[in-house]
């Protein structure tokens, strides 16, 4: 069950009420992260957490997968201010997928502060070897990804800048 099926009732189903509470008025205050969008048989969720969009993937990101979530990112997207992508989840990692998403990703994104998440060490050295973290950082939790961008924005630490390379 996903957030969104705890936090709606199957007759609260209007969508000028997202984001409230089940039997909630229209003008009382949603306390705690937005539902979460699910789609594509739970294998993609999107929730917001302090303004920050996330977009979380599980299951086995293939060709045939990225494709049909390609289409939805840009709607999953709008209006966000800033994009954590998730693959913490993701149990097969393939180049030709991962580049589709990575397509959709950026052309809805652009200008956008963005980051990944891939808390497995296979799966940051895979995003390595593809030189994904010559261009956006890449942190091992929501939760790290999160702070770094909160202490950039006071003025600590880099944020989301990706980690200057070390060739060997």
């Amino acid at each position: 069950m996903t957030i969104a099926e705890r936090t709606h009732t199957h007759t609260d189903t209007d969508p000028s009420r997202v984001g409230t509470r089940p039997g909630a008025g229209a003008d009382d205050p949603v306390t705690g992260p937005m539902p979460a969008i699910s789609l594509h048989d739970g294998r993609m969720q999107v929730h917001v957490r302090r303004d920050v969009t996330i977009v979380t993937l599980d299951g086995g990101l293939d060709e045939v997968f990225a494709t049909e979530i390609a289409p939805t990112i840009p709607g999953a997207l709008a209006g966000a201010e800033a994009v954590v992508l998730d693959v913490d989840q993701v149990t097969l990692l393939d180049q030709a997928g991962f580049d589709i998403l990575a397509e959709a990703f950026g052309a809805a994104t652009a200008g956008l502060d963005c980051c990944i998440v891939a808390s497995r060490l296979s799966g940051r050295m895979v995003l390595e070897r593809w030189g994904v973290t010559e261009h956006h950082a890449v942190f091992t939790s929501v939760a790290d990804a999160l702070q770094a961008r909160a202490f950039a924005d006071n003025g600590y630490g880099e944020g989301w800048q990706p980690e200057p390379q070390t060739h060997r």
